[in-house]
């Protein structure tokens, strides 16, 4: 049984941020697995490692796309963000040191900040560059009015 299911609503339409979704969900359901084997203490720890490394790489690229795009509500966006790290970095602190961290509700937390995340905040910037997107598409088209793709094209397309 898969924990952790991704499904296409979860997609943001942006290709390699929704592919880096995808990988922090297959970390979350790796952990929940290893609940039912002898292995969640050294799962744990190896998958906090990698979900602090994975998370600064994914955050940094989705910030750089939200700063390419002049994203209006990034300030918002980017201290959703850092409230993540700092509570990812001290369960790895935390772990390091030797106490020991439930794996189901850490598997959990991660479940439920990365829904609730990418429903509200990731959603919203999703929305912004398809916004965006089809905003670029009707200016090329004023400009290119001839424009085999254009809309006002009365010849058909042929391939």
């Amino acid at each position: 049984m898969v924990f952790f299911e991704w499904k296409e609503q979860y997609e943001l339409g942006i290709p390699h941020i929704d592919l880096q979704h995808t990988m922090i969900v297959n970390m979350i359901n790796e952990l929940y697995m290893s609940l039912e084997t002898r292995e969640e203490e050294d799962t744990t720890s190896k998958i906090l490692e990698k979900l602090l490394c994975y998370v600064e790489d994914h955050f940094a690229s989705e910030e750089a796309a939200m700063r390419e795009n002049n994203y209006p509500h990034q300030d918002a966006h980017l201290a959703a963000h850092d409230a993540f790290r700092v509570k990812v970095t001290r369960l790895h602190h935390t772990h390091r040191t030797g106490e020991k961290i439930a794996g189901y509700e850490l598997s959990e937390f991660l479940k439920d900040w990365l829904l609730e995340h990418i429903a509200q905040v990731d959603k919203a910037f999703g929305v912004f560059v398809s916004q965006l997107s089809e905003k670029a598409k009707e200016s090329f088209f004023r400009q290119n009015p001839d424009h085999p793709l254009s809309k006002n094209t009365e010849s058909p397309l042929v391939f």
